[in-house]
């Protein structure tokens, strides 16, 4: 993904294979040149202490990230509206 196209609070996915064993879902805290400063939210549970000895943050390559599925307005769609009781 080009860091051109990434904005402060966007929700990205991303895979950092170095740090983290499974993708995980973030959101955009800082800018830099070719890369990005994520705060994680959301991932996998095999990392767990990872997540921990990284204090909920890390550096990402704009290769390494794409447009998370998880993001508000999609959960927003998935939302139905309940049912009147008669």
């Amino acid at each position: 993904m080009k860091i051109s196209s990434i904005k402060i609070g966007d929700i990205l996915q991303g895979q950092v294979e170095e740090d983290m064993e499974k993708p995980f879902v973030g959101t955009v805290e800082k800018l830099y040149n070719n890369s990005v400063l994520i705060h994680i939210t959301d991932y996998s549970p095999e990392d767990e202490d990872n997540v921990a000895e990284l204090n909920h943050k890390i550096v990402v390559a704009g290769s390494g990230l794409k447009k998370s599925k998880n993001t508000p307005k999609a959960k927003a769609k998935t939302k139905t509206k309940p049912k009147k009781k008669d």
